[in-house]
């Protein structure tokens, strides 16, 4: 479990309902990705995101990424507006688990509500702290 908190990225931030990362960017962009947990689902296969321009309510579908068993929706951390989709994802979706924290981000987005959604965000040690007792959890023996 140590190994899984340790891998957590200190430059982003976190939406923990999501597994999803959010790096905030200088020019009033985000840069969202998902953590590197998502491997878990399995090895993904296809990433199919929604359309450049699309307005996106927090925790709405920003798109899918498909394993060979199933569909996981990709659910967006906050209010935004998508302003690109990762072309080399959308070549090769392994790089979301490859390096999800760099090369595997999926999306850049223009936050629309980011003042009232900022606090729901965490840095990765709250996020640490949060996710803590989960892992144990499903790591439990049964």
């Amino acid at each position: 479990m140590n190994e899984l908190l340790e891998r957590l990225d200190r430059t982003v931030l976190y939406a923990p309902e999501q597994d999803m990362w959010v790096r905030l960017q200088d020019d009033g962009t985000a840069t969202i990705g998902a953590t590197h947990l998502v491997a878990h689902h399995g090895q993904f296969m296809l990433f199919s995101p929604r359309p450049v321009g699309m307005k996106v309510a927090h925790d709405r579908s920003l798109g899918v990424m498909e394993t060979a068993k199933t569909a996981v929706a990709v659910h967006a951390p906050l209010s935004c507006e998508i302003v690109e989709v990762n072309p080399a994802v959308l070549a090769d979706v392994t790089l979301i688990e490859r390096e999800p924290y760099a090369a595997g981000w999926m999306f850049r987005v223009r936050p629309t509500a980011l003042a009232g959604e900022r606090a729901s965000l965490l840095d990765s040690d709250a996020y640490a702290q949060w996710l803590a007792p989960r892992l144990a959890e499903k790591m439990a023996p049964p």
